[in-house]
Parts: structure tokens; C-alpha cells; sequence
């Protein structure tokens, strides 16, 4: 009965924990959150990848606002948040994702008509890391109307089934992996979602995952793999006029892009963030390298799968509700 009752919700909203675990304040303000996602007739799931003091912790507070499942060491997006949705629309987002009703109905109506949905989502408050994130969002608004590397997404569950996605790499971006295999996808860019910051550590830290992402797409790496080097080359062989020169054409043009970008978006992002696209090119084309170097150790990560809390994998034909 209960599991019928869920499926008869309009959309599940599966949050992605970080596996790090979440801090005390951080954690009641997702849980009142939560709560509010509630009243958009969604079935509310949190996706755990928790160390076990951590895990508990949070079972104690998120329990009584969604559904709590553990994973393992790894995570496969898609497929976990396949396996754990009662309904066939399926939200997914990261733990610092902040819907308004609004935009959750938004997402639940293009979800009628799209078989996967991005929509753009943007960062308050804006510390300078957030900056950078918020000139990069600008600069791929400037050249593609779509969001770049989305902390949110949207899909429905019987367009993607029988998609050969679910046994690749779980680290992909998992809307390019979407496309990639023939998902039809809908780049929402007036849907805007807010995303808070994450603490500077922790987006240091994601820094080479992100550069890594856009392995896949071989221009653009190729672009900032290039950018270092030369700016080099230029300051040996000729002189640092020539290599200021050279610096200040891709700072003017990153900012021109953000500026464009920024039409439409003026709401959400602030003048100064065009600013820190500049900033951002510098980022990551010293992160690629980064990204190169761990791909060459190998530093992979397994897939998982939704499982309970004595170790079982959790499909969508023997859900738990968790209280």
C-alpha cells in the first residue's frame, strides 16, 4: 500500500549527500528544506554515501522528511537514482540545491513534454570561489545556450530505461552521458535553481573531477591544455609584452562571453561575476593538468547501488520506506 501511495506522487526528488557526511548545521538546514519539497507532492529520497558515523547521524534527522538509503563507496548517478524513485519523473540534485515551488513545478511540466531535463542553476551567496563557478555558468551561457556542469537534473524513467547507461563510468557528467547515449535533452535555461557554496575545500577538491569531465569533449580540453604551455612559449622566445598581450585577449574575450551570458540572467547573477571569468580560465587550465594526472594514476571509484542499512541492494520492486 505504501508503495503504491508513492508512486501516485508526482515526481521524486532524490538528494545526493556528499560522502564526506554533512556538518550539524548543515544537515538541519537540508532537513527543513526537505520538508518544504514535500509540499510539491514529491516522494522525498536522500541517497547516503555517509561513513557509518556519519550515516547514523543523519538517518536520525532526515528519517522523519524522506526516505534515507545508504550506499556504498561509489555512486553511479542515474542508476542509483533509478532504483530508488517510486515515480517515473525523477529529480536529482546535490545536497546544496535549493528549489523553490516554483521551480519544482516548472521541472515536473517539462518533464510531460522532455525526456531529460537541465535547468540553470546559479549561487547565493557568492563568496570569490563561488565567483569563479558563477563566471564559468556565464562564459558557456555566452557561447551555448545550456547549462554546464548542473548540480541538478531531471529525467523520466521510462524514456531512459532502456538506455545502455547504467554500467558506465559513474563519474561521467550524467546529462552529457544522457545525450551521448540518445536521451532527448531539454536545456531549461529560464528554470533557475539556487545552489549554495560549497566550503572552499571542498571546491578545491572538485576541481580536477570537473576538468576531468570535460575529457569528453576533446576541443575544449584541447583549448586549455594549450593555454599554460603557450603563455610560456611566448614569454621565452619572445617577450613579456607579447605574453601580457596574449594573457589579456583571453581575459577581454572571457569577459565579453560573460557579459553576453549574462543576458536574460541579470536576476541571478551579478555584474561582478563577469569578472571572475577571467579567473576561471586560469583555473582550469591548471586543473586539467590536474584532472590528467589522476587519471593517469587511475583514481577511480566503483559504482554503487541504493542498499539498506544491513548491506542488501535496494531496487525499485522492494523499496523501503525508512522511518
Amino acid at each position: 500500500m505504501r508503495r503504491k501511495q508513492l508512486k501516485e506522487r508526482r515526481a521524486s526528488y532524490v538528494v545526493v549527500l556528499d560522502e564526506r557526511g554533512l556538518a550539524d548545521d548543515d544537515l538541519r538546514d537540508l532537513a527543513t528544506y526537505l520538508s518544504t519539497v514535500s509540499l510539491s507532492d514529491a516522494d522525498v529520497v536522500v541517497l547516503d554515501p555517509s561513513p557509518r558515523f556519519a550515516l547514523e547521524r543523519h538517518r536520525r534527522v532526515l528519517r522523519w522528511v524522506a526516505r534515507h538509503l545508504t550506499l556504498g563507496n561509489g555512486l553511479d548517478v542515474i542508476r542509483a537514482a533509478m532504483d530508488a524513485a517510486a515515480c517515473d519523473k525523477v529529480i536529482v540534485a546535490t545536497h546544496d540545491v535549493r528549489y523553490t515551488l516554483t521551480a519544482l513545478e516548472q521541472m515536473m511540466q517539462l518533464l510531460d513534454a522532455h525526456e531529460v531535463v537541465e535547468p540553470q542553476d546559479y549561487f547565493d551567496p557568492l563568496p570569490w570561489w563561488g565567483g569563479i563557478d558563477a563566471g564559468r555558468i556565464l562564459v558557456h551561457r555566452g557561447i551555448e545556450p545550456g547549462p554546464d556542469h548542473g548540480a541538478t537534473f531531471g529525467f523520466r524513467r521510462s524514456a531512459i530505461r532502456g538506455l545502455r547507461i547504467i554500467n558506465e563510468s559513474a563519474h561521467d557528467d550524467p546529462v552529457r552521458r544522457l545525450g551521448s547515449r540518445g536521451a532527448e535533452v531539454f536545456a531549461a535555461c529560464d528554470v533557475f535553481v539556487r545552489r549554495r557554496p560549497q566550503p572552499l575545500a571542498e571546491w578545491f577538491d572538485a576541481r580536477p573531477r570537473i576538468a576531468g569531465d570535460d575529457f569528453a569533449l576533446p576541443i575544449k580540453t584541447a583549448f586549455f591544455f594549450a593555454i599554460v604551455p603557450l603563455l610560456l612559449l611566448l614569454g621565452v622566445l619572445g617577450d613579456a609584452r607579447l605574453a601580457g598581450g596574449y594573457a589579456g585577449v583571453i581575459a577581454f574575450a572571457s569577459v565579453a562571453l560573460a557579459v553576453r551570458g549574462r543576458i536574460g540572467a541579470q536576476t541571478f547573477f551579478p555584474l561582478r561575476a563577469c569578472f571572475f571569468a577571467p579567473l576561471w580560465v586560469f583555473e582550469r587550465s591548471v586543473s586539467v593538468y590536474w584532472a590528467l594526472a589522476r587519471k593517469l594514476r587511475g583514481d577511480v571509484l566503483p559504482m554503487a547501488v541504493p542498499q539498506t542499512s544491513d548491506g542488501q541492494e535496494v531496487r525499485s520492486s522492494k523499496f523501503e520506506v525508512r522511518k
